[in-house]
């Protein structure tokens, strides 16, 4: 299994590219929970409370919104890609420094 730990050589965990479930669209119980089905990751969870949980953000592949697409109620969003440009230039130049 491949090391999941990094994008592109940066620590994923410094990276805050992952969903976020808006509770009040959320619909799991006429979705079927559909998003924990379709993620390979295990990034979403239903904990017994009657909505989509994101357990293990950082195990969301950075960039990909694919997830979105799938949940019929509009309930799952991620940062704008210029938000995620920048996080992605932070940690970079963060990681340039150290090593120069």
């Amino acid at each position: 299994m491949r090391d999941r730990s990094t994008y592109t050589g940066l620590p994923k965990n410094e990276i805050d590219w992952f969903p976020k479930i808006d509770k009040k669209k959320c619909r799991p119980d006429e979705c079927g929970f559909i998003c924990v089905k379709f993620c390979p990751f295990g990034v979403f969870s239903h904990n017994g409370n009657g909505f989509v949980d994101v357990l293990k953000p950082y195990e969301c592949n950075v960039g990909d919104e694919s997830c979105r697409f799938q949940c019929p109620y509009d309930a799952i969003s991620f940062p704008k890609r210029e938000e995620l440009k920048e996080m992605l230039r932070k940690v970079r130049t963060k990681y340039e420094k150290k090593e120069g």
